[in-house]
């Protein structure tokens, strides 16, 4: 496999990047690629970097959307009509969705809010937050605030060198995410936490509505430290039809710890489920 820069660069040359103003939010996004549309949406970093590994795999197949997420949003409602606005923007009438970890509860609020948009959904890595995740939440939402930022910084490049400690490529990672919290600042970084707790808080309201009954795939590796079982249940619940992929190990992120594998599973479901 090539270096991890060299696939950052293919990244950034096959994939276009956009910039968009939808309502209060700066958006920007990147789009390659021809065919049937697949949008990418990121985990609570909210980089389209992230798909370095899965996009180049589908930009000469697919028509290819990466977001980045604006961080002046606070609840994953704002997230769902900025996609769509995105995909309006783009004439794309309905799209199949990639959601890794925050990225997955967007893309089952994005399929309930505008499920016309959606024909497919791949959740990674992810699952439905609840009451008993409410406290933490809120707890972290206030420590961000008001904890000095360079401290809160460091505390988040050392949480990510623990979660992604298995991967070669664990350093790159820090950085791509270190420099959006950079961009996105302390604010930004407090308001991508209250997206989760928004979530969490309205989790009855999510479970009351008809769920999306479209294909889906939900991937998950068994060590997932984020994700609980019970997390993943609640998502289970609202997909009672969904393909299951387990993987025995690979922690909370298979697109960085097992790319190979991560990227095979995904684009067989993708290739089942074209549109065009």
């Amino acid at each position: 496999m090539e270096s991890i820069q060299s696939r950052a660069a293919a990244f950034e040359r096959d994939l276009e990047r956009r910039n968009r103003r939808i309502g209060p939010h700066d958006w920007s996004f990147h789009v390659g690629g021809g065919g049937d549309a697949v949008v990418l949406l990121p985990g609570g970093a909210g980089i389209a970097i992230g798909w370095l590994d899965l996009a180049p795999a589908l930009h000469l197949a697919y028509r290819v959307v990466a977001v980045d997420y604006p961080s002046t949003a606070t609840t994953f409602d704002e997230l769902a009509d900025g996609v769509v606005a995105i995909l309006d923007g783009e004439g794309i009438g309905s799209a199949q969705v990639v959601g890794q970890s925050a990225g997955g509860m967007l893309a089952e609020v994005l399929s309930q809010r505008a499920p016309d948009r959606v024909r497919s959904i791949v959740f990674t890595g992810t699952g439905l937050y609840g009451p008993e995740d409410e406290s933490r939440l809120a707890a972290r939402v206030a420590a961000t605030d008001s904890t000095p930022w360079e401290q809160t910084r460091a505390a988040a490049r050392e949480a990510l060198r623990s979660a992604w400690k298995d991967s070669g490529e664990a350093e790159f990672w820090v950085e791509c995410v270190d420099v959006a919290y950079q961009r996105s600042g302390q604010r930004g970084a407090a308001n991508s936490l209250r997206c989760l707790l928004d979530l969490a808080r309205r989790l009855p309201e999510l479970q009351q509505q008809p769920a999306w009954q479209g294909p889906s795939l939900i991937v998950r590796a068994d060590d997932d430290s984020l994700i609980t079982g019970l997390h993943l249940q609640r998502l289970r619940e609202l997909h009672p039809h969904s393909e299951f992929r387990p993987f025995s190990d690979g922690g909370h992120s298979l697109l960085v710890s097992r790319p190979s594998d991560y990227v095979a599973t995904v684009t067989d479901f993708l290739n089942r489920h074209r549109g065009d």
